[in-house]
């Protein structure tokens, strides 16, 4: 009740500065590191210590634009007290670049940070855990190699302030939420007028693209699961020891959007929220097998990751399904076996899903879904998802979309059941499938990687 949060997003992102080369790969240091570079040279026009001073007892964070696979984006948040320092500070963010060049002591204060939070990636077991992680899942695609101290050390500061500024010089490109205790109709429209619509596109073109053509225009990785089963297992320096491992699997929809069919379109959202479905039903299972069954792990989580998928239409989206659970370092490779058996028990129908166990999963949803209703974040969030959803493209009117996404699922928690539960898990892990397993232990011996 007493938050207002913008949220902003545009397309293009990461994957439009992949870097070839024998002594480069992956994404542009410059690209990567583009955000904290503009956060010590000066956002809003103002060096980062005159805009925290310029703050000062007010509630507004004007975090700047972060980039993502395929997508730049922006939250801020503010008081409905200082809604319009917020707006205003967004505008700064458009109209006053990023300086390129500073003081000799100020660009190398700026490389001594980047270089900390460098060796501070080394140095955390869980963030070198989670890198081998999505090394693994993708087959060590560049995407998901950090800069080198080298590469720090050589940062061009003027590309990286060119890439943060590109990404803020065409609003006409932007799609911004606003969600929260808003001012009355009149005064909100002057102050969003005011500030937002006041900021100059560079080149004088107002007219936006339509989003079929950004979407098409964004450069897609190419990122594939595995095709063996892969077993590696990641020893590290811990005070104490700990286990975490991560079984992934293959993932790919059976339906695709069409720019021409909303049905094709609302076929593809329903099957994503019976994904979600099945992904809770499992999840409880586990819990139930390894936890309290079991007594042998501490957590257990089940999941999805489709964000790497190409954003074109007509393609159906990939990524994987992952089980996550921290247990007894020794105990991971019993714990692994006995995840994989009770799938093969949930396939061959031995412990197959009931009406009970669905009926439990679809009540659960029903609640967490009625308290995030009442949230800020999930509307904002939410409908910034459905103006860059593809049913979007088929139909640009998010009011409709809403309204799409609103029956979907009405009707996939009305027609979830037993057999569709089992249906869609015999298609989306076979037992033949292969998978990928990344376990964590303390350190003490070689890092062993094993494959079949």
């Amino acid at each position: 009740d007493d938050e207002i949060l913008v949220k902003g997003r545009r397309w293009g992102g990461l994957s439009e500065f992949q870097e070839t080369g024998m002594f480069s790969g992956g994404i542009s240091c410059e690209a990567q590191v583009n955000q904290m570079c503009a956060m010590m040279l000066g956002i809003c026009g103002l060096p980062a210590e005159s805009l925290q001073e310029c703050l000062e007892g007010k509630r507004v964070d004007p975090s700047p634009p972060t980039m993502e696979a395929y997508t730049t984006s922006l939250d801020a948040s503010s008081s409905p007290a200082d809604f319009e320092v917020l707006l205003m500070l967004i505008a700064l963010l458009f109209v006053r670049p990023v300086p390129s060049s500073g003081s000799a002591g100020r660009l190398s204060l700026v490389k001594l940070g980047l270089l900390a939070w460098r060796l501070a990636e080394d140095r955390d077991p869980q963030s070198q855990f989670q890198r081998r992680v999505q090394s693994a899942v993708t087959g060590n695609h560049p995407y998901t190699w950090l800069p080198s101290l080298w590469r720090i050390l050589r940062l061009n500061f003027k590309t990286a302030a060119q890439i943060f500024n590109q990404r803020a010089s065409q609003p006409r490109e932007w799609t911004f939420v606003v969600a929260g205790k808003l001012p009355k109709k009149e005064r909100l429209m002057t102050l969003l007028e005011s500030y937002l619509g006041s900021i100059p596109n560079q080149g004088g073109e107002n007219e936006r693209v339509n989003d079929l053509t950004m979407r098409e225009a964004v450069t897609p990785l190419d990122v594939h699961f595995p095709q063996k089963t892969l077993w590696e297992d990641v020893h590290l320096r811990m005070v104490e020891p700990k286990g975490s491992t991560v079984l992934s699997f293959p993932l790919q929809l059976s339906s695709s959007s069409s720019v021409s069919s909303l049905e094709k379109c609302a076929e593809e959202l329903r099957e994503i929220m019976q994904l979600q479905l099945l992904v809770r039903l499992l999840e409880t299972r586990l819990v139930e097998v390894l936890r309290f069954q079991r007594g042998q792990v501490y957590s257990v989580a089940v999941g999805t990751d489709m964000g790497l998928s190409p954003p074109k239409m007509g393609t159906a989206r990939k990524g994987s399904l992952s089980v996550r659970f921290e247990c007894d370092p020794t105990e991971s490779d019993e714990l692994v076996a006995a995840t994989r058996e009770e799938l093969q028990r949930l396939r061959d129908g031995r412990a197959a899903f009931t009406k009970e166990n669905v009926s439990a999963a679809v009540e659960q949803d029903r609640r967490e879904f009625e308290e995030l209703i009442h949230t800020n974040s999930w509307w904002a969030g939410t409908t910034l998802d459905l103006y860059f959803s593809r049913c979007f493209v088929a139909q640009p009117d998010v009011g409709s979309i809403m309204s799409l996404w609103w029956t979907a699922r009405k009707e996939t928690l009305e027609s979830f059941n037993e057999d569709l539960a089992q249906q869609l898990l015999t298609a989306i892990l076979p037992a033949s499938g292969h998978s990928v397993v990344v376990a964590m232990r303390p350190k003490g011996g070689k890092v062993q990687a094993q494959s079949s």
